[in-house]
């Protein structure tokens, strides 16, 4: 599993490195500096004895004379060489003489120091005792290691500040700027072009990785609504040519008949009446095509809305069937309609076109002797309308088509029969918009079953 982080805890994880690795960083330079001059501060004990001798050398000569400034003068020549710290008391425990760090007998210490060595000396002048000396020396050597500490530890400290601002910098450029760039790249080049040819960047920022893959959602959408674009031009160009060629053909006849009439072709009556009937049967294909392709347009524009009102659906669908009843009966085929009382909230109008294209076109295709059977009923959560016939019946290659403008099972049959190809189109257009569905099953030879599937609680209105 890939792991991320977000910026808020990367963030404050480098302000904290930040903060505190050179920290450590310095603490560890001292120490490890303090420790390596150890050796060095142990073996100044003869620099300490020396300044001991001469510290108490010049008390002893001075004694009398401790709060005078040429006592002060000569102990500031002796500083100049070492450094120390003094503290003089008499026999009585009277304070004579005290550095500005030492008070009441203790050194006061502030800051980042070397703890000093410590002596106390008996003062004497003539074997005649005079008080006590306390001294704190602090060795040459060990205030050079002080001062080497200091050097290294900052060095380490600054060293590791450094080093810690060029990883986080090549960090950013590496799981920050390298991603961004890639997908200014990538919208850059499809705003130019439309190549979707690319594979969004990934990353272990959180924010990051999410953009990358919110990105690779888009790009597929898009690739998807280019590939939709294309198969609806494409079904456009199919839709223009065939529709083209439905209008070519009767209008040809019409044509064609109409000049045989003018030409005075036909002088006997039956003849010219046969003209004249040709005439209506190609107009009213004609009719036919124009209010399929209307419909279609109509039912295709996006402010097309559904009028949905509670109808009584046997009564509906009853009525739907019976307009069929001389055609079917003129063609010998048997009608039936079958299901319980319901009521559904649907637009009468356009269902009334949806089962009138399917009860025609189950008419167009049932031979004599068959018969058509439209029924309803009603599921835990839905609504179901079939039409089933007895006709030829749909070849299986020939399913995942049938909803699509201008499809024919069988071209030559559909023409003859005055079929557009767009009713089935409408039938499923009209079940969408209704929040439903259209479906088929057929075996050849047997016939076809249309189901209208519309949900029971679905939206008020489109």
């Amino acid at each position: 599993m890939r792991r991320t982080y977000s910026l808020r805890t990367l963030a404050l994880a480098a302000a904290l490195a930040m903060l505190l690795l050179p920290l450590l960083a310095l603490g560890g330079g001292l120490a490890g500096t303090m420790v390596a001059n150890m050796s060095a501060i142990t073996m100044a004990s003869e620099e300490v004895a020396a300044v001991e001798e001469a510290v108490a050398r010049l008390v002893t000569e001075r004694w009398d004379e401790l709060d005078g400034d040429r006592f002060a003068g000569e102990l500031d020549r002796l500083h100049e060489r070492w450094n120390f710290a003094v503290e003089v008391r008499g026999l009585d425990d009277r304070v004579r003489y005290a550095s500005p760090t030492v008070a009441d007998g203790e050194l006061a210490l502030s800051g980042f120091t070397v703890q000093p060595s410590q002596r106390t000396r008996m003062l004497q002048r003539d074997g005649r005792p005079l008080g006590v000396l306390l001294l704190w020396v602090w060795p040459t050597a060990a205030l050079s290691g002080l001062s080497a500490a200091a050097k290294v530890g900052l060095g380490a400290g600054f060293g590791t500040l450094l080093v810690l601002l060029l990883g986080v910098l090549w960090w950013i450029g590496r799981a920050m700027l390298r991603p961004l760039k890639e997908l200014e790249a990538a919208t850059a080049a499809v705003a130019e072009g439309g190549d979707l040819n690319f594979r969004p960047p990934r990353s272990q920022v959180r924010e990051l990785d999410a953009l990358g893959l919110s990105f690779a959602t888009m790009q597929e959408r898009l690739r998807a609504a280019l590939e939709r674009q294309a198969a609806l031009q494409e079904e456009r160009r199919q839709l223009i040519a065939a529709i083209g060629h439905d209008l070519r053909t009767p209008l040809a006849s019409v044509r064609a008949f109409a000049e045989g009439l003018r030409d005075g072709i036909a002088r006997e009556p039956e003849k010219a009446a046969h003209y004249g009937e040709v005439i209506l049967r190609k107009t009213a294909e004609v009719e036919r095509l124009v209010e399929d392709l209307f419909q279609f347009a109509r039912l295709e524009l996006p402010e097309t809305r559904v009028a949905r009102q509670e109808v009584d659906l046997a009564e509906f669908l009853t009525a739907a069937l019976g307009a069929f009843g001389a055609q079917a009966d003129e063609k010998g085929v048997a009608l039936r309609a079958e299901g319980p009382p319901l009521s559904a909230r649907l637009d009468p109008d356009l269902m009334g076109r949806a089962v009138g294209n399917l009860l025609a076109n189950a008419l167009r295709h049932t031979p004599s002797g068959g018969e058509i059977r439209l029924s309803w009923r009603s599921t835990a959560d839905a609504l179901e309308i079939a039409v089933a016939d007895t006709g030829e019946g749909i070849p299986p290659e020939q399913l995942p088509h049938l909803f699509t403008p201008m499809h024919r099972t069988d071209t030559s049959r559909s023409r003859r029969s005055g079929g557009a190809g767009l009713g089935l189109a409408i039938v499923a257009r009209i079940a969408a918009l209704h929040g439903g569905r259209v479906t088929c099953e057929s075996r050849v030879g047997e016939g076809s079953t249309f189901t209208i599937t519309l949900p029971m609680a679905g939206p008020q209105e489109n």
